[in-house]
């Protein structure tokens, strides 16, 4: 029994020396010289066919000449890319010029397929350093919609014979790392300028009476993610980085109403969105159109290109005609970049503007009872401050047409008016502005004290003048 095991083992040995050696270090490199990192604005709905760089196993052991290894590579997050792998896909390189070997397909490497086995079948006895590089593409590449460096594909690598492992198995490895290509960024102005009570609330407060400035934007071509081709640097309006014609969308919702007869360049023409404007930047210019609501900019991809290398950021401005009270508002942004590609993620943004505020504080009084109505209606205001100021009222009638006008002169710190008849309040909106008509409606009002605390009341009394309620 003794002679048998040791004649066995004398097989093995010799099998050895022959084809597979007891297993060394080899060195697995699987995604070459360093991972691709893509923009993540290829991979969509649907993804492309990407490029990773090539991999390299080094070998640590040989193999005999007139012997056979199997060489398998396992995929992870995705199938072999294109129409799949081919023999020629494996390429052997002998380092020191020695070693001669072939490779063939022999399993897998369809383009459905995760996994393939190569025969590799050795003339002349390899050497210690020589590698084996698998060129290869990948479909459906998963992980890559988000930037990361550690959720893309993997790939493992073994090589066997038929006694086992010719040399060490590389472990499943990262092969394509992903980046966002482009960024776009936007903020709030910080310190923005008010609407100034003291004039009717038609102008801001600040330098710039006529203009405010709601926030800022940016585009910014990083240049941190490659092409499909693991190469190309992914360059907006370029190549895989193209955009539709007039595709890049930038909208300012608000109320406009004080901003739709804006001439700012005095031509008499106010349908050239002067209203709301782009200034310090490559894409500074009017609103494309402007509505009571909305402010669009439709952009050109090669003046985007160019602001996306542009440091200087967009500034987004609300003009005012200077006659129309500004209503109090928060108004907001929104861009939109569309590729051409079909796969491609766009680009979306959306910005809180600096919402406009009136300098001081506002009540609204939503019910005033119609001055010839059978009820006598009133308001009282109140400042409830250590500081005196002007007290403002804007009158709407049902029609939403409005009057203002400055309701009391420097009402004091802790002080209180007279009861306001609605006929007092109506007179003096007619005597401000002769076509406001209440009709047989009713009124509503906002009040704007030029302090913080401000405090209106609201009182009706009854037909005989005996009770009085408020509201």
């Amino acid at each position: 029994m003794n002679f048998k095991r040791n004649a066995l083992r004398t097989v093995v040995a010799a099998a050895g020396l022959a084809g597979a050696v007891t297993a060394s270090a080899g060195t697995w490199a699987p995604a070459g010289a360093g991972a691709p990192v893509f923009a993540t604005e290829l991979f969509g709905a649907t993804t492309p066919d990407i490029t990773p760089t090539a991999a390299v196993y080094t070998m640590a052991n040989v193999i005999a000449s007139s012997s056979q290894a199997s060489i398998t590579y396992t995929l992870t997050g995705g199938t072999w890319g294109g129409t799949g792998l081919s023999s020629s896909s494996l390429a052997y390189l002998s380092i020191a010029g020695a070693g001669v070997a072939t490779t063939a397909l022999v399993d897998g490497g369809a383009n459905t397929d995760s996994t393939a086995t190569f025969r590799v079948t050795v003339a002349i006895t390899t050497t210690s350093t020589d590698t084996f590089t698998l060129t290869y593409g990948i479909t459906g590449a998963t992980g890559m919609a988000t930037a990361s460096t550690t959720n893309g594909p993997t790939l493992a690598f073994g090589i066997v014979d038929t006694l086992g492992s010719v040399d060490t198995s590389g472990a499943a490895g990262v092969v394509a790392a992903s980046a966002a290509g482009v960024t776009a960024a936007g903020a709030a102005n910080a310190s923005p300028s008010l609407i100034d009570v003291t004039n009717s609330s038609t102008q801001f407060t600040g330098a710039s009476t006529l203009s405010y400035n709601a926030g800022t934007f940016n585009i910014t071509d990083s240049g941190a993610g490659v092409e499909s081709d693991g190469v190309t640097a992914f360059t907006l309006n370029a190549s895989e980085g193209a955009v539709t014609a007039a595709s890049t969308i930038a909208t300012v919702t608000g109320d406009f109403s004080a901003s739709i007869g804006t001439d700012t360049d005095v031509d008499g023409n106010t349908s050239e969105g002067e209203g709301v404007t782009l200034t310090a930047c490559t894409l500074a210019g009017n609103a494309t159109t402007l509505t009571a609501t909305t402010a669009t900019f439709v952009l050109a991809g090669a003046d985007v290109a160019t602001q996306a290398g542009n440091t200087t950021d967009c500034v987004v401005n609300i003009n005012v005609d200077g006659t129309t009270v500004i209503p109090e508002q928060s108004p907001s942004l929104t861009l939109a970049i569309d590729y051409a590609a079909a796969n491609a993620v766009d680009e979306a943004l959306t910005v809180a503007l600096a919402p406009i505020a009136k300098d001081g504080s506002t009540t609204a009084v939503n019910l005033l009872l119609n001055p010839t109505g059978a009820y006598d209606n009133f308001i009282r205001v109140s400042n409830t401050t250590s500081v005196a100021g002007d007290v403002f009222i804007t009158v709407y009638n049902d029609s939403g047409d409005a009057a203002t006008y400055t309701l009391v002169t420097a009402l004091g710190a802790q002080a209180s008016t007279d009861l306001i008849s609605v006929d007092t309040i109506y007179a003096s909106a007619q005597t401000a502005d002769a076509t406001f008509d209440v009709g047989t409606g009713k009124l509503r009002a906002s009040v704007t004290g030029e302090f913080g605390g401000l405090s209106v009341q609201n009182i009706s009394t009854s037909t005989d003048g005996t009770t009085f309620f408020t509201f």
